[in-house]
């Protein structure tokens, strides 16, 4: 579905809301080039000159940009079908004991999608009639007693419950482009593996959605498809690289999303419109099927797929789908004595003069939250503060130890070869190139790492290796480890280009492999919602969805958007 509501997305001419951004990509890009000559002090203090100039530059243009956006966006409206504020797990059972029926709910959530996409144009293709021929056969499978209620609940969990699915994790018949002009028109053959799982387990696929070209930004924005609005403000961004399932299940038009995090793009989502999202342990759940994809050991390492939901029951029954063919036991329905869990907290990254800092709202959640939890029995502690920024410089550079990333500027012509970064760079600028300037400036980035010598690379490596040894030995198999996700709500729009910095606030567990959950917390005096991420030592996933459970439980978890 191409963007219905006019959104200025396309092939255009550097407009206001892009010179800056784009702008502040090109500084990074000779930035970072200057840093890959430093040594790691030295890193340190440039990347906080940075810091400064992007922070003074937030300062400067949020307010006019607040101004030229301070129009009211149309709303989403109110959700008034009762089915759509029920659980996956609820529904799911219900189901089961024919109290409902899985075509009436998969028809409500088709009347939802059909409500609220006009507004914020998160799907990318539907399969609604084949979904709903789908649900009919559940029906009559359980009708004439083909499966039983004890079966559906031990091998089916979700039979007959809808989810969705991002557009770069195959489902086969359906649009699998990556956002990317030069795949336009490609379907799935197959099902990516994860599409797969929740389908054994009776899940019922209802379209793909929306993300940015090649999952390189935080802001789901494509020639192919347009841009995908926030769930609660359509100004906003709905973030990124799974921002069209973070707004479609804000929206209340999904109980529960597939979704991919290289950097933060399960959890951003998650946090800019309101829900649930689960970074897994890397290598929990199989990543057949995700484009783009590389065999490289280390992109398998910060690339996971995993689930996003309204609901923290289905965020962990989708985990339990997800992992079954995992080769370690999660013990993902083993409970988790709250009394026995250390909880670390940290309300920033550091107080630095570069650094954006943690909005109050977020510091006063965060605070609240684990004030309950020590209220719960927890032994809380709160971890050294300013200590977390020494991480800034793995986390903006680990990622050049992948050293067979992706093709990003594919030829169309040659799809062995990729097009000369030198030339699309000034078309771009100028609207005149095929590719989106968020993935150009990855590919900028990404080309910085060939000017980084091996001795650098094998420095940023072990500083790596040191935070991932201090952080297992902290968390044990019963720490988390409570930080922001980001420090501010959703930006509008473009202006995310902004605070990419603050980005490392989540890859960082991306580098270490740490699973980590995305805690909704409320909203804010904007009516935009804000939280928290919760993070465990590899393998212990079941504490961050416990934590997370128990916090939902305490402080209400999703709101619904409203309307006026």
């Amino acid at each position: 579905m191409n963007d219905p509501i006019g959104n200025d997305v396309g092939r255009e001419i550097l407009s206001f809301a892009d010179i800056i951004p784009t702008g502040i990509k090109i500084i990074l890009v000779l930035s970072s080039w200057v840093l890959t000559k430093l040594t790691s002090p030295n890193m340190h203090w440039v990347i906080t000159i940075i810091g400064v100039f992007m922070r003074l530059l937030v300062n400067i243009v949020t307010p006019i940009v607040n101004y030229i956006y301070g129009e009211r966006p149309r709303c989403v409206p109110s959700i008034k079908n009762p089915l759509l504020k029920l659980s996956a797990a609820t529904l799911a059972k219900k189901i089961r004991l024919r109290e409902i029926s899985s075509r009436e709910v998969v028809q409500a959530y088709i009347e939802r999608i059909e409500e609220v996409n006009p507004i914020i144009n998160a799907v990318v293709e539907e399969r609604f009639e084949a979904a709903l021929k789908e649900a009919t056969i559940c029906d009559q499978n359980i009708k004439d007693e083909k499966v039983t209620v004890h079966e559906l609940e031990k091998t089916k969990p979700l039979y007959g419950v809808p989810f969705t699915v991002k557009e770069s994790c195959a489902l086969k018949g359906l649009s699998h482009t990556g956002a990317t002009l030069i795949r336009q028109g490609v379907k799935a053959t197959s099902d990516g593996e994860a599409v797969e799982l929740m389908r054994e387990a009776g899940g019922i696929p209802l379209c793909v959605t929306n993300t940015p070209e090649l999952c390189t930004s935080f802001d789901s924005c494509n020639y192919l498809f347009g841009r995908t609005c926030n769930a609660y403000d359509s100004r906003y961004t709905a973030g990124g690289s799974s921002g069209g399932e973070g707004a479609i299940i804000g929206t209340g038009s999904s109980l529960i999303g597939i979704g991919s995090d290289i950097g933060g793009s399960i959890r951003l989502p998650a946090h800019f419109n309101g829900i649930f999202g689960h970074k897994p342990t890397a290598g929990v759940v199989p990543l057949k099927g995700h484009y783009p994809y590389s065999d490289d050991v280390n992109f398998k390492q910060v690339l996971v797929i995993g689930p996003l939901a309204r609901y923290a029951e289905d965020l962990h029954l989708a985990m339990k789908v997800l992992a079954v063919k995992c080769n370690r036991d999660l013990h993902l329905d083993k409970p988790v004595d709250l009394k026995k869990l250390n909880i670390f907290y940290l309300e920033d990254t550091g107080h630095s003069i570069g650094v954006i800092p943690t909005k109050p709202e977020i510091r006063a959640c965060l605070k609240q939250a684990v004030m309950y939890l020590e209220d719960c029995g927890c032994t809380v502690k709160e971890y050294p503060r300013g200590s977390l920024l020494y991480t800034r410089v793995p986390a903006l550079f680990s990622f050049f130890s992948i050293k067979e990333m992706p093709q990003l500027l594919s030829d169309p012509n040659d799809p062995k070869h990729e097009k000369q970064l030198i030339y699309e760079l000034p078309k771009a600028l100028f609207g005149l190139s095929q590719y989106t300037k968020s993935m150009i400036f990855m590919k900028l980035l990404i080309n910085i790492k060939y000017l980084l010598g091996s001795s650098k690379q094998l420095e940023i490596e072990a500083k790596s290796k040191q935070i991932s040894k201090h952080f297992l030995e902290l968390l044990g198999e019963n720490g988390v480890f409570i930080y922001p996700t980001f420090p501010t709500a959703a930006p509008i729009g473009k202006t995310i280009a902004l605070y990419m910095i603050n980005a490392t606030y989540c890859s960082i567990w991306n580098i270490l492999g740490f699973p980590s959950t995305h805690v909704p917390m409320g909203l804010n005096k904007d009516g935009l919602p804000i939280g928290f991420q919760v993070v465990a030592a590899p393998y212990q996933d079941r504490l961050c969805l416990a934590v997370a459970r128990e916090l939902e439980k305490h402080f209400g978890g999703w709101i619904p958007p409203y309307s006026s």
